[in-house]
């Protein structure tokens, strides 16, 4: 992952180039997630390349924010990743893909 970082409180951006080799480095960092207003915000529109490790990072921090009570929104998702978020059948959890 080239970087995960907070633009305020509440919400942060994913940028740069997922790939298998980065899934421990997002991970670790998705535990650092800290709603704000009961609601983390993260903007996917610096996700210049992402596959299908980028979509089980994305349930994993829905896991967990469902497990703390707070609601995770992801949003300015690019086009190359909805095509897989709808193909995978996980629009519901990710609307903006829709």
């Amino acid at each position: 992952m080239d970087r995960l970082t907070q633009t305020a409180p509440g919400h942060y951006r994913l940028e740069g180039a997922i790939g298998f080799r980065d899934l421990p480095k997002p991970a670790v960092a998705g535990a650092r997630l800290v709603p704000a207003g009961g609601v983390v915000t993260l903007d996917l529109g610096g996700l210049a390349q992402g596959d299908s490790v980028v979509l089980a990072l994305l349930l994993e921090w829905q896991r967990q924010a469902k497990s703390a009570n707070y609601a995770l929104r992801v949003i300015h998702i690019p086009e190359h990743f909805q095509a897989l978020v709808r193909v995978s059948g996980l629009s519901r959890l990710f609307p903006d893909a829709a």
